[in-house]
């Protein structure tokens, strides 16, 4: 038996302009999604399973990688089986990125399978589970892949993706997650915003101006430990963010979001 692990993840800085090449901070949680990799009955009939196709079915991204993960190290007979669980409340998602997790699971357990050392193996790890991301949602940046394979606090770059790589956290910093009780369609805020840049450039260029800066200054901050300023570049971060959402029109910062911001 296989048993593998990925964590969801949550965007620190940089959201939507890392599609535009800005960096960006995504940390990886400690809610995380369970691999379970076991060879097949030994009668030969199929489980019916998360990966068979009467099962709940991996999604289309963790199918991928896993293939990418099997053209290099060779076919598996695996019957592998997710359990997302811990990234849901409910039914309901909580935009922790599920499908990345599963996908770096999917493509870790076939390195388990191999006899590798799947910790040792991340690079490819990441490289596999991102040519899978990549291919069902060409439009995504892959931050959440990164941190479901690195862990930890990572510095992303769109362009440069497979060099995503663990920074630290500034030691006197405490950060703590605020759950509103409702989740986001990420899909359509982006959509917004693409919309916005489509109809009316300057005032897009306007709006992600001040969000390039304070992502910037934020990971500034962060790699120089001062929490201070981190906290400061965070404030100034989501103010940049409710001004993209009032000129795209989409709920980027909600009144519930706002107001905890302010405690």
């Amino acid at each position: 038996m296989i048993r593998l692990s990925a964590p969801g993840k949550l965007m620190i800085s940089g959201e939507y302009v890392v599609l535009d090449g800005a960096e960006a901070l995504v940390a990886a949680v400690d809610r995380r999604l369970i691999a379970l990799g076991s060879r097949p009955p030994i009668d030969g009939s199929p489980e019916r399973g998360a990966s068979s196709p009467e099962g709940a079915g991996l999604p289309p991204e963790a199918l991928l990688a896993r293939q990418h993960a099997e053209d290099v190290l060779g076919a598996t007979d695996m019957d592998l089986h997710i359990d997302a669980s811990a990234l849901r409340s409910s039914d309901r998602k909580l935009g922790l990125g599920s499908s990345s997790a599963a996908s770096a699971a999917a493509a870790g357990a076939v390195v388990a399978y191999h006899g590798g050392d799947v910790a040792a193996e991340r690079r490819r790890v990441l490289e596999w589970a991102l040519r899978g991301h990549r291919a069902i949602a060409p439009q995504g940046s892959g931050a959440d892949v990164a941190a479901a394979t690195l862990g930890g606090l990572v510095r992303f770059e769109r362009e440069r993706a497979e060099d995503a790589r663990v920074v630290e956290w500034p030691a006197e910093l405490r950060v703590e997650v605020v759950w509103t009780g409702k989740p986001a369609r990420t899909s359509e805020l982006v959509a917004k915003v693409r919309a916005l840049r489509e109809r009316d450039p300057a005032a897009y260029r306007g709006a992600t101006g001040p969000l390039h800066a304070a992502a910037e200054a934020l990971l500034g901050a962060v790699l120089e430990g001062d929490a201070e300023e981190t906290t400061r570049a965070a404030d100034a971060h989501g103010a940049a963010m409710r001004g993209l959402g009032e000129a795209a029109d989409a709920p980027i910062v909600t009144p519930l979001l706002a107001e905890a911001a302010r405690l």
